[in-house]
């Protein structure tokens, strides 16, 4: 028996988890060099994107001074 779908398709699931945990989407472009470098990065630290992200504007660009 499988479970009622909750959501008509996989746009609206993803559009209903960014709206319940109030995200946004960010795009940037970077040169290929930086983005290689950022994904060795990801792998050896076993992070995602967003946490990284997250992270460098808290602690770098929004800190109280």
């Amino acid at each position: 028996m499988a479970r009622q779908k909750v959501h008509e398709n996989a746009a609206a699931r993803v559009a209903a988890y960014r709206q319940r945990h109030a995200l946004v989407t960010l795009s940037v472009d970077i040169p290929q060099e930086l983005s290689e470098a950022f994904e060795g990065y990801l792998k050896f630290k076993n992070l995602t994107k967003a946490a990284v992200i997250s992270k460098l504007l808290r602690d770098q660009l929004l800190r109280k001074r």
